[in-house]
């Protein structure tokens, strides 16, 4: 990234305020060429948004797509700034895990890593010591996000009761598995207990769906819908691959460090 303390003209300040009126923070080559050759050729204009870049007033994310810096000072990014980030890497994601529980304010710890699920292939990038990782999921889990509008973009976002879910799938562990439980326990009035227990069912993965079950019902939450789809399955499922407690309920091996007192 670009350090310098380049002093804007007049002309430039005036140009990059007003791509950052239409197309807020996050641009594509195209939209700065469509404000800058209003006073500038497009020679000119290439040059020019080539030098901002070199300045630090422009910040490539990927060929053809930058991040604006609207003062030389903002060069830390907003949990907002890194949606609108992830979004733009891969435009068929929504962002998932702890990033979409921060947006509901139900994660308080800062990360450097913006999940998201994608319909394209799983990769990670890296920008600004950010990790962008995307985990490609079949078009049957693609679900449960919503599109937002924030400052003036669209943004793609997990609902909170699929970013629990997305936990359990993409990390199988007694990390994620612990967390999980945590949210649901101290969060629950926030959480649409019937959505959470809808999108484990549209899921069709059984697995899953005892895993959530046993949560609830360990955190006293109604869990009828989800045994109601796998109490006559016979097989059996594991939290993690060390799991040895057996409930019978939900034909599910667990660890007792996962439902301890949240």
């Amino acid at each position: 990234m670009a350090t310098k303390n380049t002093i804007l003209t007049e002309k430039d300040s005036r140009l990059l305020e007003k791509t950052l009126v239409k197309y807020s923070r996050i641009v594509q080559i195209s939209d700065l060429m469509e404000i800058f050759t209003k006073e500038y050729s497009v020679a000119s204009a290439h040059n020019r948004i080539s030098f901002l870049n070199k300045a630090g007033w422009l910040m490539r994310i990927k060929k053809g797509s930058y991040l604006i810096i609207d003062s030389i000072t903002s060069r830390s990014f907003s949990d907002m700034s890194l949606i609108r980030i992830s979004n733009s890497l891969q435009k068929e994601s929504y962002v998932t895990l702890s990033a979409a529980l921060n947006y509901y304010q139900m994660f308080d710890q800062y990360t450097k890593k913006i999940t998201a699920c994608s319909l394209k292939i799983s990769k990670k990038y890296i920008f600004s010591g950010h990790i962008f990782k995307f985990s490609k999921i079949s078009k049957k889990l693609y679900f449960g996000y919503k599109e937002k509008r924030e400052a003036g973009q669209i943004i793609c976002i997990a609902d909170a009761e699929k970013a629990l879910i997305d936990y359990l799938y993409l990390d199988k562990n007694i990390y994620s598995a612990n967390l999980v439980y945590e949210k649901i326990v101290k969060h629950h009035k926030d959480i649409n207990i019937d959505r959470l227990q809808e999108y484990a069912k549209q899921s069709e993965i059984v697995t899953l769906q005892r895993k959530i079950g046993f949560l609830l019902e360990n955190a006293n939450l109604n869990a009828d819908k989800l045994y109601e789809v796998i109490k006559r399955e016979k097989s059996c499922s594991r939290f993690t691959k060390n799991s040895k407690l057996f409930n019978s309920k939900w034909r599910i091996y667990y660890e007792d460090s996962i439902i301890r007192k949240a």
